[in-house]
């Protein structure tokens, strides 16, 4: 499958935006892509790609870490609209986020989400993650209620459960929901 990955900049920040709203309407593309290409004190980096089939932006995939858990990439901003779904450039975009990760250093990949999802849940699964999931005491219920956390081992070593770690997505949930307001 030939697919080309290119940066999201502030050149291509309003395609990116506007793919990212069309697979997720209910995201703040804007505001999330613009905290991806600034540099967040929490994380250790960032980068998001859209991704192109025939010349043809078809969705959109990004990497990125946290500070406190250098050693594990998580996958973000990650989907295919639509109409080009069930047609395997997610698998293709999974294995391409992977790769990277690898290159990088990284020993794991993970990604949290919601059930509903299914799509990308059964991705997940097929790809040979591990799912588990996510409750902290310093979460929302509403975070730790509905958050699955799916992990893989990118060395021959078996991955370890994330484990409940804290990841502050109660603090960014409602850091989304404000942007939203405004």
């Amino acid at each position: 499958m030939d697919l080309k990955y290119i940066d999201v900049d502030n050149d291509n920040l309003e395609l990116a935006v506007q793919i990212q709203n069309t697979i997720f309407p209910d995201e703040d593309g804007r505001q999330n892509y613009i905290e991806g290409i600034t540099n967040d004190p929490y994380r250790k980096e960032m980068i998001n790609y859209i991704v192109y089939s025939d010349q043809i932006p078809i969705g959109v995939v990004g990497l990125y870490s946290y500070n406190e858990y250098p050693d594990t990439a998580w996958l973000s901003w990650f989907g295919v609209i639509e109409e080009y779904r069930n047609k395997g450039y997610a698998s293709a975009m999974f294995d391409f986020f992977a790769m990277l990760a690898s290159k990088k250093g990284y020993t794991s990949v993970r990604v949290y989400t919601d059930d509903s999802f299914k799509e990308a849940m059964s991705l997940y699964e097929k790809k040979g993650m591990l799912k588990e999931y996510y409750s902290n005491e310093l979460e929302s219920d509403a975070i730790n209620n509905m958050t699955i956390i799916y992990s893989k081992s990118l060395t021959e070593e078996m991955i370890k459960k994330w484990d409940n770690k804290f990841l502050g997505l109660t603090a960014q949930s409602e850091k989304e929901c404000s942007s939203n307001k405004n």
